[in-house]
């Protein structure tokens, strides 16, 4: 099920806590545009970007009528803008996804 939120700065954060709580880290913070938290039982906070397997794991978020696939560290991995009528209207590949 896709999470709802109200802004892109809510979703950004509610992807990174969820991942946090999952993967047992803590306190997570944005410094410098950047995710930080505290990893289990750690003292010192590292960056999400990091600790992300390859490939990282995207997570589908609704923010009004666009659904936008989020990675945990708040980086955008896709977009999909649905018109009025419910269909998709158009998609955006991430840069990396993007033919040279």
């Amino acid at each position: 099920m896709q999470a709802t939120y109200p802004d892109l700065a809510a979703a950004m954060r509610g992807v990174c806590c969820d991942w946090c709580q999952r993967h047992g880290y803590t306190d997570p913070f944005r410094r410098n545009g950047e995710w930080w938290a505290f990893p289990p039982n750690g003292v010192m906070p590292i960056k999400i970007q990091e600790v992300l397997s390859d490939p990282a794991p995207a997570q589908w978020v609704q923010i009004g009528r666009v659904s936008l696939a989020l990675l945990p560290d708040g980086s955008l991995a896709s977009v999909l803008v649905i018109d009025g009528a419910g269909s998709p209207d158009q998609t955006s590949q991430s840069p990396a996804d993007k033919p040279a």
